[in-house]
C-alpha cells in the first residue's frame, strides 16, 4: 500500500504510527502540515513533504489546501490518514482512494462542549470519512455524538514500542545527566498547555518538599508553552531548587531513561483519552499516578494497579507522592504491566490498522 499520513508538523505519534508499516514494506509518506510543534521529527524510513506557505494566514490557510492536493495526486496514495480533527478540512482536497480519519480525543471529549458550533461542522467533515479511527471507547461515543459513521469506526491504540520501553532499561543514565545521585525523582512527560496541569504538579511541591528537601521533579517539553511561563510561580513557591526543565525530549533515544529513573511518573491532565506516556510509563514497570477520569476505569483499577487523584488537587497530589514514597500505598505493577503488555502494543495494534486499510480498500 501507498499511505500517506497528514497531521501537524514534527508531531512525535508518527514516529510509532509509521514504524510498523515501513518494516512491512508499505511505503509510507508523512504530510506533515506546518506550523509544527516541538522539535525537529524525521521518522525513518517515511517520505515527508512540507505542507507550508509563506504568505499570510488567510491566504496561506488556500495554499497550503494546493499544496496538499498536488502532493497527494502526484503521490497517487491508496490511503490518506488524517490525525486530528482540526486537519481534518483536509478530508475535502487530498486526491487518495480512501480517507480515514482519527481524532485525538480532546478533539471530541473537551472541544466541542466549549465551541459549540464544532459539533456541526465535525458532522460535515467526518462525512469524508471511508473509516474512523479513535484509541478509547469514551473518544468513538463523543465522535458518533459529533456525526461519526459507526461503520468502519474502530478503537485502535497507537501502542507501545516494547523494544524500547521495558523493564530493562538501564538504570541512572538520567540521573548522571543532571549530576543526581540519591535525592526522589518525579518525572511528568505531559505537554505544557492547561490541559495537562503542570502548575497543579508544581503547587503540590512544597508540601512534597517538607518530606523530602532534596526531591527533583522533572517536567519535559514536547509542545505548549515556553518554560518560563512557570518562573513566576516556582519562584514564588521557592521550590526553583527541586525544580529541573529538559526541553524536547527525544521519544525512544531519551524519554525510556527518564522514566527508568523517576520514583513515580505523573500525568495528571483535565481530560485524557488513552495516554500514551502511562502506558510507557507502566512498560517500564514504574509507579504512575493519574486524575480521576473515564478513560481508565475498563483499563484499571485504582485499588489495584494505579494509583488515581482528584482532578486539579495540588493537596491529594502532593499526599499521595508522599504515601507512594513512604511505602503506604501499594499497587500491583505487575498487573498493569501485564494488561499494558497484552493490548497496547505497537505492533498488535498496527496490524489492527493495516487490516481496516485493506477492507475499505476492497470495497467501492
Amino acid at each position: 500500500m501507498r499511505i500517506g499520513f497528514l497531521t501537524t508538523a514534527n508531531s512525535w505519534h508518527i514516529p510509532v504510527k509509521t514504524k510498523y508499516f515501513v518494516e512491512a514494506g508499505h511505503e509510507v509518506f508523512y504530510l506533515q502540515v506546518f506550523p509544527g510543534t516541538g522539535q525537529k521529527i524525521v521518522p525513518e524510513g517515511v517520505k515527508c513533504f512540507d505542507i507550508k506557505s509563506s504568505l499570510p494566514p488567510f491566504f496561506g490557510f488556500f495554499h497550503k489546501i494546493l499544496i496538499a492536493r498536488k502532493v497527494s495526486k502526484n503521490l497517487n496514495l491508496d490511503v490518506v490518514h488524517i490525525i486530528g480533527m482540526g486537519k481534518s478540512y483536509f478530508a475535502y482536497f487530498v486526491k487518495t482512494k480512501k480517507i480515514v480519519i482519527e481524532n485525538n480525543g480532546s478533539d471530541v471529549l473537551v472541544l466541542p462542549q466549549k465551541y459549540k458550533l464544532l459539533k456541526y461542522i465535525y458532522k460535515i467533515l467526518y462525512k469524508k470519512a471511508d473509516a474512523v479511527v479513535q484509541d478509547s471507547n469514551i473518544a468513538k461515543e463523543a465522535g458518533l455524538s459529533c456525526g461519526a459513521p459507526l461503520k468502519h469506526n474502530e478503537i485502535i491504540e497507537l501502542g507501545i514500542d516494547f523494544k524500547i520501553f521495558n523493564p530493562n532499561i538501564e538504570k541512572n543514565i538520567m540521573k548522571r545527566r543532571y549530576g543526581l545521585k540519591d535525592e526522589k525523582l518525579i518525572f511528568s512527560p505531559r505537554g505544557f498547555t492547561e490541559l495537562y496541569n503542570i502548575e497543579t504538579i508544581i503547587r503540590s511541591i512544597p508540601l512534597v518538599k517538607k518530606e523530602y528537601p532534596d526531591i527533583k521533579f522533572v517536567f519535559c517539553r514536547h509542545f505548549g508553552k515556553d518554560e518560563s511561563f512557570y518562573d513566576e510561580i516556582i519562584q514564588r513557591l521557592e521550590v526553583h531548587e527541586n525544580v529541573i526543565f529538559t526541553g524536547f525530549l527525544d521519544n525512544e533515544k531519551e524519554l525510556p531513561y527518564f522514566y527508568k529513573d523517576a520514583d513515580i511518573v505523573v500525568s495528571v491532565p483535565s481530560s485524557d483519552s488513552s495516554p500514551r506516556s502511562v502506558y510507557e510509563a507502566i512498560s517500564c514497570l514504574r509507579p504512575v499516578i493519574i486524575s480521576e477520569l473515564p478513560w481508565y476505569h475498563s483499563k484499571f483499577n485504582k485499588d489495584d494497579d494505579i494509583f488515581v487523584v482528584t482532578v486539579k488537587d495540588e493537596t491529594k497530589l502532593g499526599e499521595m507522592i508522599i504515601n507512594i514514597l513512604k511505602g503506604n500505598e501499594k499497587r500491583s505493577l505487575e498487573t498493569a504491566f501485564k494488561f499494558v503488555h497484552n493490548n497496547i502494543g505497537m505492533v498488535t495494534n498496527s496490524k489492527k490498522m493495516e487490516k481496516l486499510y485493506f477492507e475499505i480498500l476492497m470495497e467501492k
